[in-house]
């Protein structure tokens, strides 16, 4: 019986949920290569991601195809955490066009990991995680927009990010013998497992006011992942064949976890043509993770084993769990690209960016477990449009390649309780990214 339960239990543990991993590796070459600020800067498929409101502005239509993957190397007391690489496929639609007198413009995107679709993990709470890169970035993202000019220059645009929960129920009834427990008993089960749909929103507006300076702002909202579970195992207890020594028995377990969490992120971003060949893009993202839930299970257990055994059961108390205690973060972001190369038939671009993330936990000294630090974020990349037209190219085609580096310098956290179960510990890390995308204009 255990045996059967942990394995149900297991399964619905590995059922989807679905959330964002381009918080963590951004999304697309071109803006990862330039520290993510691309707030004020995107208007290709990536702007479904970070600005709505820009696959407005192009006048073509553009499909974007890439490959992004990050390995982090992240330490807990100099030893590793052995916490997953994010790898997967991008890819993104940016398509403008009018209605009537109208530029409107209809874009999609979509993260796929290509070794898991999504993951759902449960830590005990006194394991120390990396409440930021664990479990967070092994989701797919799907996100779908409509952006509108208003008056040349001026553009909005908003959408949702679409994913899902899941709620299951593990049923078993029948009788449960004593003597040969395998054997003997006779349990019909019955597993219902549902996806509920989840969603949130983003938007975001544009205005070039003239040539060589762009403001721009976007929003997106926060979502909290919720895994809920129920197994119920109800019936009689004896030996087949004899009188049972519980009658109509019941046990019921229902959880209730937090398995991510995303902060609702408000972004402020500018971009200005410092010269011909030369400009420069910044964004500054408040964060608010001072909502951030405990990501512990809500466990609810009850017991009938019927008048004669119910005395004898004492079932404990549930556990209660201490707020996070996070705190709201301010995340400037710089990006800067330079045309190296200019001509007729091809051009390419260098491109560079730097971001600090601080970190929103705050130091583990009491029965809090979670590892994080600051972010120092730094990349390069280079871009390659083909500009001549052809049969064969009969618009222009774009490569780009990008590489970070991502540091976390280490963060000693003292328990103020010297028999604490896990005590003192370090963490720190280091994460590698690359990518590439290609831009077809049609």
């Amino acid at each position: 019986m255990i045996r059967l339960r942990m394995a149900v239990l297991g399964c619905l543990w590995a059922a989807a949920a679905r959330a964002n991993p381009a918080d963590v590796i951004g999304f697309g070459a071109r803006a990862a290569a330039i520290g993510n600020a691309a707030t004020a800067v995107a208007d290709d498929a990536s702007a479904n991601y970070y600005n709505p409101a820009g696959i407005v502005r192009g006048r073509d239509l553009r499909i974007d195809i890439g490959y992004q993957a990050a390995l982090p190397t992240l330490e807990l007391n100099g030893r590793n955490s052995q916490v997953d690489g994010i790898h997967g496929l991008v890819v993104g639609i940016a398509a403008p066009g009018h209605f009537g007198p109208l530029r409107i413009a209809f874009g999609a995107a979509l993260y796929l990991p290509d070794d898991r679709i999504t993951r759902v993990r449960a830590i005990p709470f006194l394991q120390p995680r990396w409440v930021y890169y664990d479990n967070r970035p092994q989701r797919f993202l799907l996100a779908a927009n409509l952006a509108l000019q208003i008056i040349p220059g001026l553009y909005i645009g908003g959408g949702l990010t679409f994913m899902s929960r899941t709620q299951g129920d593990v049923e078993l009834r029948g009788q449960i013998a004593i003597s040969d427990t395998d054997e003997q008993s006779a349990l019909v089960k019955a597993i219902s497992v549902d996806l509920v749909a989840v969603r949130y929103p983003q938007a975001g507006i544009v205005w070039q006011p003239n040539p060589w300076l762009t403001l721009a702002a976007s929003y997106r909202h926060s979502f909290v992942l919720r895994l809920e579970q129920k197994f119920a195992l109800l019936g009689d207890v004896g030996n087949p064949g004899a009188a049972p020594l519980i009658q109509n028995g019941s046990l019921i377990s229902k959880s209730i976890s937090s398995d991510l969490f995303q902060p609702w992120q408000l972004t402020f971003a500018l971009a200005a043509r410092l010269t011909r060949r030369l400009f420069v893009s910044y964004d500054l993202t408040f964060a608010r993770w001072s909502e951030f839930e405990t990501p512990a299970a809500l466990l609810d257990l009850t017991l009938d084993v019927g008048p004669t055994f119910q005395p004898l059961v004492h079932l404990p108390s549930k556990p209660t769990y201490r707020a996070p205690g996070f705190h709201d973060i301010v995340i400037p972001r710089l990006g800067f690209e330079y045309r190296a190369l200019d001509r007729p038939a091809v051009a390419c671009d260098l491109r560079a960016g730097y971001s600090y993330e601080p970190s929103p936990a705050p130091e583990q000294f009491d029965d809090g477990n979670y590892a994080d630090t600051d972010k120092h974020r730094v990349s390069l990349g280079l871009g390659v449009e083909v500009l001549r037209r052809n049969t064969v190219l009969l618009r222009p085609l774009s490569l780009d390649l990008y590489g970070a580096f991502t540091y976390l310098p280490e963060r000693i956290n003292r328990k103020a309780n010297p028999v604490d179960a896990t005590g003192d510990f370090v963490a720190s890390g280091r994460l590698f990214e690359i990518g590439a995308t290609t831009r077809w204009r049609f």
